[in-house]
C-alpha cells in the first residue's frame, strides 16, 4: 500500500541533497538548484494528492519520477535509509508480470 510516508522520506533525501549540491557549487548553480527543488517539490505534491485520491497508479508513477530524482545519490550514506522501504512496498504493490 502507497501512502504519504512513502514519498515523504525520499522527498526529504533528495531535498537534502540538493541543499548540499548548492553549497557546493554556491553562488553558481542557482537556477539549477531552484528548478530541481520545483520539480521535486511537484512530484512529492502530486504523490500526496494521488495516494489522498487514492489513484494508485499516478502515485506510483509519481513517486517512480521522484525515486529516479535520488539516483545519482545511490552512493550516499543515507540513499538506503532513505528509499529501501519505499521500494519495498512499491515492490510489494507492483503486480508481477506473467
Amino acid at each position: 500500500m502507497l501512502d504519504l510516508q512513502a514519498g515523504v522520506g525520499v522527498y526529504q533525501f533528495v531535498r537534502d541533497r540538493q541543499d548540499d549540491l548548492r553549497d557546493e557549487q554556491h553562488p553558481d548553480g542557482h537556477d539549477a538548484y531552484v528548478q530541481s527543488w520545483r520539480d521535486a517539490h511537484e512530484l512529492s505534491q502530486g504523490f500526496a494528492t494521488a495516494v489522498h485520491a487514492g489513484n494508485t497508479d499516478d502515485a506510483r508513477r509519481l513517486l517512480d519520477a521522484l525515486m529516479a530524482m535520488a539516483d545519482p545519490w545511490k552512493s550516499h550514506p543515507d540513499f538506503p535509509a532513505a528509499t529501501r522501504a519505499v521500494r519495498a512496498v512499491h515492490d510489494a504493490d507492483t503486480p508481477a508480470e506473467p
